[in-house]
């Protein structure tokens, strides 16, 4: 399992990426200090299972590294580790696409149940946080800490991108018909995987034919 950790602190990310060796027996870490890095880091390596990212960093914040995630639709499991305490911040990051929110607060046992439950596909906020973040006003957004996946939707991309996994295309190939890189394909069919709950491309495709017929009348943009 491949995790890269974005944090400015050296302190922390080092004792971080100590623990996270206690998630898998071959988990392979990648620590970086700043968003750029982060980005350069994804351009060379498309197998990313987990993005460990602290909001508060200067030049760019994670924040904009999750609102490039949505801009250029490409989907990397991404938990908030951060001693952010704005809930507008917070709730901004899970709208965006975050798969948790992990205060820095928590000791190491806690840190390592909430990635446990965020690999086994659930959204981690703590019970506080999340009560704190149900009496703030509507946003534009819907959040729903109990299903995630039935509000990410399937875009227009990633559609395009299943239609041609469903006629038995490579991810070279599927990259190559729709003029993208292999690597925004890998990451489509990500989140075509986490949305379908399937585990792999076989799966991915009968799931689709049972839940989506294929055929969609209306899709996210």
């Amino acid at each position: 399992m491949k995790i890269l950790i974005v944090d400015d602190h050296p302190l922390f990310s080092d004792g971080l990426a100590r623990l996270v060796t206690q998630l898998s027996d071959d988990t392979d870490v990648t620590t970086v200090h700043a968003v750029a890095e982060a980005i350069a880091q994804l351009a060379i390596d498309s197998d990313i299972d987990l993005v460990l990212l602290d909001l508060n960093m200067p030049e760019m914040d994670g924040i904009s590294l999750l609102q490039r995630f949505k801009a250029d639709d490409l989907y990397v499991p991404v938990i908030v580790i951060s001693s952010e305490s704005k809930l507008g911040i917070i709730r901004q990051a899970l709208e965006l696409g975050a798969m948790g929110f992990i205060p820095k607060s928590l000791n190491s046992a806690e840190m390592l149940d909430a990635m446990h439950e965020v690999l086994q596909g659930a959204i981690y906020v703590p019970k506080d946080i999340q009560k704190q973040l149900s009496q703030l006003p509507a946003s534009n957004h819907q959040l729903n800490m109990d299903d995630r996946k039935q509000q990410i939707g399937i875009s227009k991309k990633q559609y395009e991108t299943l239609e041609l996994l469903a006629k038995g295309l490579s991810n070279q190939q599927i990259a190559t018909t729709l003029n993208r890189s292999e690597h925004t394909i890998k990451s489509h069919l990500r989140a075509l995987f986490q949305i379908l709950g399937a585990s792999n491309r076989t799966e991915c495709v009968n799931l689709a034919r049972q839940q989506l017929g294929l055929e969609v009348a209306e899709l996210v943009d």
